[in-house]
């Protein structure tokens, strides 16, 4: 199961104060809201950004959800962040001139 991505849902970076993370909600909650944009995509968005509120504005829920992103990457094979960090082409150049 993947943790949703709570900073990209509400438009803030990791390090975003408090004030940030309520002012992105307020002004994603009047855009998305169902009063003034009644779709079925925007009430997903709208659900989303409360969730994201919810936990991002509450210092101790944040601070979890930070811990548990920490956590997933750290569940990521060494293989995949050596791949995802354009690591093995370098590996493979560097292997292939030495003939190792």
């Amino acid at each position: 199961m993947t943790v949703p991505e709570y900073y990209a849902a509400l438009q803030v970076a990791r390090n975003a104060e408090p004030e940030v993370i309520e002012k992105a909600y307020r002004a994603l909650a009047l855009k998305y809201h169902p009063d003034t944009a009644a779709t079925p995509r925007t009430a997903h968005r709208m659900r989303l950004i409360n969730e994201a509120y919810a936990v991002l504005g509450d210092p101790v829920l944040r601070r979890r959800y930070d811990e548990s992103r920490v956590g997933e990457a750290r569940l990521r094979s060494g293989w995949e962040v050596f791949w995802d960090a354009g690591l093995v082409g370098l590996y493979r150049e560097r292997h292939s001139r030495s003939g190792v």
